[in-house]
C-alpha cells in the first residue's frame, strides 16, 4: 500500500480537542517522561533521574517492578536496577499508567472501573503481542493502556452524561455506539485526537481511533495495521471475560476478524482466551493496584 496505515485516518483534531472543556494534564513527573518519550532520545539515564527525582513515584515504581507482573525472581531495589532489567520502554510505560490511573482527582466506582478497564486492555495487548513476535509488547502495552483515553477524559469532561452512556450500556457492548449518539464525538475519536494533541506517534493515534473498528483491512506488513488488530483482539479479548464493566460474553472472539489476522482461528482463539484468563487472575493486581 502507498501509504501506511495510520496515515489513512481523517481526524478533525482541533474541533474535537476544542470541545473538552475540562483541563487535563498529567503529573509533573510524567509530563517530563512523555516529553522524553516524544523527543525519541531512548535515554535509559535519564529517565531513571526523572523517577528518582519524585519519591512517592519511586516507591511505586518499585513495587510494580517487584510484582508479578513483571515476575523477577530476585528483587529490584533500585530504578537503576530496574533500568536494568525492565527496560526504558517498560519503566516508561509504569509512569505513563499511573499518571492515566491519577488523571480524575475523584477516584470512586467509576473511575476506578475506567482505570481496572485500562489496565486490562493494556495486559491483554501486551500478552497478545507476546504471543504473535510482530510487536515489541511494551508498546502494544501502551496502546492497549491509551485506547480507553477517551472514556476517561469524557468522565472528566461531562461525568453526568459519561454515567448515563454506562447505565444505559451496561448489558451490552454497545458504549461506542451510545457515546456516538449522545456526544459531539465518540469514544475512540476522542481519544485519538487527545494523544495526537499530546504528540503520542501515528500508530498509538491510529489504535485508538480504530479500537473499536470490527472489521479492519491492511496489510500485514504494516505494522500500524499490526497494532490496530492486536488493540482490537486486547478489548475484545477483556470483554469476551467481563473484565472492566463490560458482561462476560464468551462467544465475542468467535467472528473476530483481527483474531484471524494475527493468526488465531478456530481453537486458537479460545486457548488464547483461557491463557490470558490466568495470566491476568495472576498478574494483574501488581499493575491495577500500582
Amino acid at each position: 500500500m502507498s501509504m501506511s496505515f495510520s496515515e489513512n485516518i481523517q481526524l478533525d483534531n482541533r474541533s474535537i480537542v476544542a470541545s473538552v472543556k475540562c483541563e487535563i494534564c498529567f503529573a509533573a513527573v510524567a509530563n517530563d517522561v512523555l516529553q522524553l518519550m516524544n523527543s525519541g532520545s531512548g535515554d535509559a539515564r535519564r529517565l531513571g533521574a526523572l523517577i528518582t527525582s519524585d519519591q512517592s513515584l519511586t516507591a511505586r515504581v518499585l513495587k510494580l517492578a517487584n510484582s508479578p507482573f513483571y515476575g523477577f525472581p530476585r528483587k529490584i531495589n533500585t530504578v537503576r536496577d530496574a533500568v536494568v532489567v525492565l527496560g526504558d520502554k517498560a519503566l516508561r510505560n509504569m509512569v505513563l499508567a499511573m499518571a492515566v490511573k491519577g488523571l480524575s482527582a475523584n477516584q470512586g466506582p467509576v473511575e476506578r472501573g475506567l482505570w481496572e478497564e485500562s489496565a486490562a486492555f493494556a495486559i491483554a495487548a501486551r500478552f497478545i503481542a507476546t504471543k504473535i513476535d510482530l510487536i515489541h509488547p511494551e508498546e502494544a502495552f501502551m496502546a492497549g493502556l491509551m485506547s480507553n483515553i477517551g472514556e476517561t477524559v469524557c468522565n472528566l469532561d461531562t461525568p453526568k452524561l459519561y454515567r448515563r452512556i454506562l447505565t444505559e450500556t451496561k448489558t451490552s457492548d454497545l458504549r461506542q455506539q451510545g457515546s456516538a449518539a449522545l456526544l459531539p464525538y465518540p469514544f475512540t475519536q476522542l481519544g485519538a485526537a487527545i494523544l495526537y494533541d499530546w504528540n503520542f506517534s501515528p500508530m498509538l493515534v491510529a489504535s485508538t481511533f480504530y479500537a473499536e473498528t470490527a472489521e479492519l483491512t491492511g496489510d500485514r506488513d504494516d505494522e500500524s495495521f499490526m497494532l490496530c488488530c492486536v488493540v482490537r483482539l486486547a478489548r475484545q479479548l477483556c470483554k469476551s471475560l467481563g473484565l472492566g464493566r463490560y458482561p462476560e460474553q464468551p462467544a465475542l472472539l468467535s467472528a473476530e476478524a483481527s483474531a484471524v489476522v494475527l493468526g488465531f482461528d478456530g481453537e486458537a482463539v479460545n486457548a488464547l482466551r483461557s491463557e490470558f484468563a490466568d495470566v491476568f487472575a495472576e498478574t494483574a493486581a501488581g499493575l491495577i493496584n500500582s
